[in-house]
């Protein structure tokens, strides 16, 4: 065999290595009271001026304007899963606190006053009346807070689905509850030190992680999805999106019409657009 024909070989051999790898779940559950909405990244919220994100009254304000909405959940350290998006309270309430080494009744308010929501006060609230995009955030360990979010999740009966940037979140449901619509949350543009390594970066840039998560849906960062995997994404594999994060119109106008759940904040959507 000429050298050619072996090189042509080593080629279609990596390309069919690589599309393995990146390969969503073609098949998955009835989306259908998933799609086509908007979705208030952590609720309706006002950039924590007077409606705090992931507060109780940012997600009844979702629901009251009729939208879906994307929130956060992860355990204390005494295994109560809250609602919040950073592993530390600072940025939300200004007090500096690493909510898995913090027993529930010792975190700090929002700034409305409020408690930090738990997950299952959450669920009372919505009662079904919106759908939501559950993101499992890896602080702490991500299959434990994975399982903790199934669990409580058991007797719900809501429209929703589940996502993470850990792989191994997602894993979780696809072993264990595999009815679920699960997503894989990845970012694309440059690396940024501080937010992941950079082969983690690579991996999730380029959904190299598929392969562990085999995800139902992609939730990417739609500003920076100009890349091969996600070209591939919504013209070959035809795969259920979610785009985060949506801040103006002209990018809402950008995920139609291949982004089915666009996550927006801190603008009013023109949805006659």
């Amino acid at each position: 065999m000429s050298g050619l024909m072996w090189a042509v070989l080593v080629l279609l051999a990596l390309v069919i290595l690589y599309l393995w790898l990146i390969a969503p779940r073609r098949a998955h559950p009835d989306a259908s009271q998933l799609t086509g909405r908007l979705y208030a990244h952590r609720g309706l919220h006002d950039g924590n001026r007077t409606v705090p994100e992931n507060s109780l009254a940012a997600f009844q304000k979702a629901i009251d304007a009729g939208y879906g909405f994307e929130l956060d959940v992860q355990l204390t350290a005494d295994n109560i899963l809250v609602v919040h998006h950073d592993g530390n309270t600072r940025r939300v309430c200004g007090v500096d606190t690493e909510i898995k080494h913090t027993n529930y009744a010792d975190l700090p308010q929002l700034p409305d006053g409020t408690p930090i929501p738990t997950f299952q006060q959450l669920l009372t609230l919505v009662d079904g009346k919106a759908p939501m995009i559950v993101e499992v955030k890896p602080y702490g360990k991500p299959r434990e807070n994975a399982a903790a979010t199934h669990m409580a999740l058991q007797s719900y009966s809501g429209p929703y689905c589940v996502e993470s940037f850990h792989p191994l979140s997602v894993r979780y449901f696809r072993k264990h509850a595999p009815q679920i619509i699960r997503g894989q949350l990845a970012m694309g543009g440059h690396f940024k030190p501080g937010e992941a390594d950079l082969i983690t970066h690579f991996m999730l840039k380029n959904l190299l992680v598929n392969v562990f998560s085999r995800p139902h849906f992609v939730a990417y960062d739609c500003a920076n999805d100009h890349n091969l995997s996600m070209w591939l994404m919504k013209h070959l594999f035809h795969s259920l999106l979610a785009a985060w994060t949506v801040r103006d119109q002209r990018l809402l106008d950008y995920t139609r019409p291949a982004y089915a759940m666009p996550i927006f904040e801190l603008f009013t959507p023109d949805q006659d657009r």
